[in-house]
This record gives structure tokens, sequence and C-alpha cells, in this order.
């Protein structure tokens, strides 16, 4: 779970995570969240917003870590909920998790159908001169 952990770390430090309830909603707001991330002790309160708010079009991962080691993890004192605003991390993070435990494998599958489908309406998508 360590390596886990040190990768949502990484996405922090790379402004492809938002981390805390107000940056998570602030992201699901704009449409930028892509893989909503809750803490195995997250409140009860705090798992049906983030289930309420993802409306079953958004992945969840429910880790096995606690809120103190994913706050630690992310620089901060307890964490309960965060969100990857990057589908190529939010993707590779879901593989290693699918790695650790296979029962993250909706999720995994769930990220690379958004990349097909981005992909496909990208390649469907006639070119501009200046960008050929």
């Amino acid at each position: 779970m360590d390596e886990q952990l040190s990768f949502l770390g990484l996405a922090r430090r790379a402004g492809k995570l938002a981390a805390g309830e107000d940056a998570v909603q602030a992201a699901l707001q704009a449409g930028k969240a892509r893989l909503l991330i809750l803490a195995a002790d997250a409140g009860e309160k705090t798992v049906r917003w983030a289930e309420h708010r993802s409306q079953g079009r958004l992945p969840i991962a429910y880790l096995t870590s606690s809120r103190d080691d994913l706050g630690h993890a992310l620089g901060w004192g307890r964490c309960a909920v965060a969100a990857f605003t990057d589908l190529g991390m939010a993707t590779a993070y879901a593989g290693k998790l699918v790695r650790a435990d296979a029962r993250h494998a909706a999720v995994l599958e769930a990220l690379e159908e958004k990349s097909r489908a981005i992909a496909a309406r990208r390649a469907a998508k006639p070119r501009r001169r200046h960008e050929r």
C-alpha cells in the first residue's frame, strides 16, 4: 500500500489531485474529477456525499488506508476524500490498485473505457489546418 500512497503524494505535487471535500467539490463541479478516492475510515456522511456527487458516472476507489495515512501521504494531517483530475494518472493509479487487490478491476475498466471513448472522439474530430 506504500507505493499507492506515494503515488497519491506525487499526483498532489503535480497538481493532478484534489484533496479534501472543498477541493473535490470544486473539481466535480468543474467536470475535472476522473476518480474519487475514499479512505477506509471515512465517515458515513462523507461516503454518502461522495457516492451522491459521483452520480454513478464517476468511479470510486475505496482504500484500505486510514484518513491519517492518506493525509500523511498528501502532506496533510487527515484527509478522507480525494479526486484525480487527470485521466492518465487516475488510470495508472487504478492499475496499481488492481495489482494489490483485484476487487478494483471495475474501477480500472471504467477508466480505460473513458480513455477509449476520448481517443475515439479525438480520432473522429476533423483536424484543423494548423494542426496538420
